[in-house]
């Protein structure tokens, strides 16, 4: 096979830039987070009542997760699909007394917008319904 001085110098100018081995050579993207959200947990009827706790969790945790036990939150978050209506982590009794707590989570969860609000009658109600999910 005769090579031409054309396809000569091709393959020299390839092969000096580095540009012969970019096919072999891909960057794995990183995957996108199953969930990325932002939780608030607020002393009061609202979700601005007093000063809220603010968190961030995502799953799998990675650096930017803030929560204080992510495994356990995402593990929640996964057992219901991201309905947080549906957690009833243990459906113990708590007392009557009106002191509520209301929460929200906003953001993404499998490729879907998740936007979350509830208010319970009290830290101990708050607690078994949603266990980890929301204790910070």
């Amino acid at each position: 096979m005769k090579t031409t001085p054309t396809l000569a110098l091709l393959a020299t100018a390839l092969f000096s830039t580095g540009l012969a081995g970019t096919a072999n050579a891909i960057t794995p993207i990183p995957a996108a987070p199953v969930a990325s959200l932002r939780l608030t947990v607020a002393h009061g009827p609202n979700p601005g009542s007093g000063m809220p706790h603010v968190v961030t969790l995502d799953c799998p945790p990675d650096s930017v997760t803030t929560h204080p036990d992510p495994f356990t939150a995402c593990r929640l978050l996964d057992s219901v699909n991201g309905d947080l209506a549906q957690l009833n982590v243990d459906p113990g009794v708590c007392n009557d007394l009106y002191d509520p707590y209301t929460v929200t989570a906003t953001g993404v969860y499998r490729g879907r917008q998740l936007a979350f609000q509830q208010t319970y009658g009290n830290h101990c109600v708050l607690l078994r319904t949603t266990g980890a999910f929301f204790d910070f």
